[in-house]
């Protein structure tokens, strides 16, 4: 499944908007630390390991694609 996500400085829940995960987080972007919390968010979200995520393209951007290659529901909030 290829989720679309917009990232956003914060510190808030993963929440969707219009089919877009919007993901909050507070590393920076140097060295990869915000893509790789990103992921990190999205595997305990999922609840599936962080080696199922893959980065796409957004790398540098704050719209990112990601795959997720073993997908179980979400769970409850």
């Amino acid at each position: 499944m290829r989720q679309k996500i917009t990232v956003r400085r914060g510190n808030e829940p993963i929440r969707e908007k219009e089919g877009v995960l919007i993901v909050s987080t507070m590393e920076k972007r140097e060295r990869n630390k915000a893509n790789i919390d990103i992921i990190r968010q999205l595997s305990k979200h999922y609840s599936i390991p962080q080696s199922s995520i893959r980065l796409i393209s957004g790398a540098t951007s704050s719209k990112k694609v990601v795959e997720i290659l073993d997908v179980n529901e979400p769970k409850s909030r």
